[in-house]
């Protein structure tokens, strides 16, 4: 059986030692994940060429839009607010091309920290340019230890997905991030929430795997964490099942 080749979204980032120079990057955690899971991994540049995005997406059986810099507020009706940190106008201009593109496959589709804002973001909805927005009192979100030490809970709170058949009620979690889902975009529903009300993952019913997951699986995945490694693996049986 041919294993499903899985697109990875990169970053655009400015190379600081040369002017005018920018390159492509993605952490190597979301590869191993994925390798492990059974599938191929292929890295996506960022590009704003549809004839070109739609060729690359022929050869695809699923994708993940990785983490990295924060969305445009703008792309979700905002001015910029203190909190916000740095932005890439290209790459949230060349995933939103690939997402309306790739969503019209019904392949599976999976986004992580900025994926998962993403994807709300394209559905609609909107973001917390920063925790302190959120009108609450939160958990420490951006950890700075281990990449794959569990700092918080999650409690599953729909029972109809992935999530709630991997883990039952509750999985406990990594976090990096300062942003956060605030309205959640059409169609999506709510399916995992921290103890301080952020809510962690969402998926779209309608859709056979269209799934955000705020946390990073992949950097505890990629350590040797193999109850994260079940988000990929069922990942990837959806891909092989196109």
């Amino acid at each position: 059986m041919r294993k499903p080749i899985i697109g990875i979204t990169s970053a655009w980032e400015n190379d600081p030692n040369l002017q005018n120079y920018f390159r492509n990057c993605v952490s190597i955690d979301y590869s191993k994940s994925v390798i492990e899971a059974g599938g191929i991994p292929i890295i996506l540049p960022t590009l704003d060429n549809l004839e070109v995005i739609k060729e690359q997406i022929k050869i695809l059986d699923g994708i993940i839009f990785s983490g990295g810099a924060d969305i445009n507020p703008t792309l979700y009706g905002e001015d910029f607010k203190n909190g916000i940190g740095v932005v890439s106008l290209e790459r949230d201009r060349g995933e939103f091309l690939i997402l309306e593109e790739f969503i019209k496959t019904g392949k599976p589709i999976l986004g992580i920290c900025r994926g998962h804002q993403l994807l709300n973001v394209f559905m609609g909805g909107t973001l917390f340019q920063d925790l302190k927005y959120s009108n609450r009192e939160v958990l420490k979100h951006r950890q700075d230890f281990y990449p794959d030490m569990p700092v918080h809970k999650v409690k599953i709170v729909d029972k109809d997905n992935i999530l709630a058949e991997l883990y039952g009620d509750e999985i406990s979690t990594n976090s990096f991030h300062h942003q956060a889902v605030n309205n959640l975009g059409k169609n999506l529903t709510p399916i995992a929430i921290s103890s301080d009300g952020i809510i962690e993952a969402f998926q779209m019913k309608e859709h056979k795997f269209f799934y955000g997951i705020q946390w990073h699986p992949e950097m505890m995945t990629a350590r040797g964490n193999t109850e994260m490694l079940k988000i990929f693996k069922k990942f990837i049986e959806k891909a092989t099942a196109i």
